[in-house]
């Protein structure tokens, strides 16, 4: 694996983002999931939503900016980012596949 640049202090290393020191500072600074609001109640609606969309769709994702596919890593996303606002409501959250979340990031 080839090393690229530190996105915070330019250090190259085999890391995919960040050096270790950088990425130590930047979980810290981040906080865990829970901290973050995504907790038990977040995850538990979130299988609610996957197992619904399952039972009609099957392993479906429908895709952001790229046409539906199959896809077994399925998961919840709000559809309302928590960072403008939006809930752990079962009607704020979409099944997206794990590329396409990331994908979608904060849109």
């Amino acid at each position: 694996m080839r090393k690229r640049p530190c996105l915070d202090c330019g250090t190259l290393t085999r890391n995919p983002s960040r050096c270790d020191a950088c990425t130590t500072a930047f979980n810290q600074r981040r906080g865990s999931a829970a901290q973050r609001g995504y907790g038990s109640a977040w995850r538990r609606t979130r299988g609610q939503a996957v197992t619904a969309h399952r039972q009609v769709y099957g392993d479906w994702c429908p895709g952001w900016n790229v046409p539906a596919h199959p896809a077994t890593d399925l998961t919840g996303d709000h559809k309302i980012p928590k960072s403008r606002g939006g809930t752990d409501t079962l009607d704020n959250v979409t099944v997206l596949c794990r590329a396409c979340n990331s994908r979608k990031h904060n849109a």
